[in-house]
């Protein structure tokens, strides 16, 4: 891969997703290598149209703003868009605009990726079912258009056994892209080797080694103490982007921040994991497939 456009101040490179994989925490080390520049914020959503993003920039120009800061020590200039393995118009958008671009996609287990995603949901106000139980059951009436909260832009956000589905979206993705032209990461390696799995991440991207040797976990998992709080802020945050305000003082993130707690997966019954592990089952094959990757302890029970 030939990082040569750097003069447009255009991303070559782009981090995919998948969300609660590790690509917050990979994006926060790279924006501090002297050689590579990450966009304000981490994830523009500008390519994935399939999916509803407020906060998206409005045009090709608010967008390339975002890499305006960039200079010609920046051999690579890129973003990380977890919405973008998900959607079907995303990776065709990017190679339209950037035919040369490369790709890294960070991946873990659907089984445990699953929970994360839905405390997620939870921590930003979208979901308001707190228990993943419950929440996981209520997809086949949400994906008819019933029970969407107030505060979820895009009912398909809530459907986290789509969102999940790793293996159909890798298959998607190397039919359009070389594999050569792209990097997968598996967030188990990441925790246990973060120095080489970043080492692998400098060399896909032709730069120098920084010596980096701090890795610090960005974005782990958080719920809020109170669930109504963070759906009222989530609430406000669509209104003001409705009406194109400005941000704030950012009272509203201090208010966030101090909702959250750190918080552990909950254990689930065996028959919900049965029933999660029936439903990945022939999609972590596939994943294992299309990426080369024995992925048979995924498994086993957590």
């Amino acid at each position: 891969m030939q990082f040569s456009d750097n003069v447009k101040k255009r991303p070559n490179f782009f981090i995919l997703g998948a969300p609660k994989c590790g690509t917050t925490s990979l994006a926060s080390w790279l924006s501090t290598h002297p050689n590579i520049f990450m966009s304000t914020p981490k994830e523009p959503e500008y390519f994935n149209t399939d999916y509803a993003a407020p906060g998206r920039p409005h045009s090709l120009e608010k967008y390339e703003q975002l890499f305006a800061e960039a200079t010609p020590k920046h051999k690579a200039i890129g973003e990380a868009s977890t919405g973008y393995l998900r959607s079907e118009k995303a990776v065709p958008a990017i190679l339209k605009y950037a035919p040369s671009a490369c790709f890294i996609v960070c991946l873990r287990n659907p089984i445990e990726m699953v929970q994360s995603e839905h405390a997620q949901m939870v921590k930003m106000g979208i979901e308001t079912e707190v228990s993943f139980e419950r929440a996981w059951a209520l997809q086949e009436v949400r994906c008819r258009g019933y029970s969407i909260p107030k505060a979820c832009h895009d009912s398909k956000a809530l459907l986290y056994g789509q969102t999940c589905k790793l293996g159909k979206q890798m298959e998607r993705l190397f039919y359009r892209v070389s594999p050569k032209d792209v990097l997968v990461i598996l967030l188990e390696e990441m925790k246990l080797n973060p120095r080489g799995e970043y080492k692998c991440v400098m060399n896909f991207l032709l730069v120098d080694d920084d010596g980096r040797k701090d890795f610090p976990i960005v974005n782990a998992r958080k719920l809020p103490h109170f669930p109504k709080l963070a759906q009222g802020l989530r609430l406000v945050w669509l209104l003001k982007k409705s009406m194109g305000l400005r941000q704030g003082l950012g009272i509203g993130s201090l208010v966030q921040r101090w909702n959250n707690y750190p918080a552990k997966s909950a254990l689930l019954s065996p028959e919900v994991e049965a029933t999660l592990r029936n439903y990945f089952k022939k999609d972590i094959e596939l994943l294992g497939q299309v990426i080369g990757r024995n992925l048979s302890n995924w498994f086993r029970r957590t």
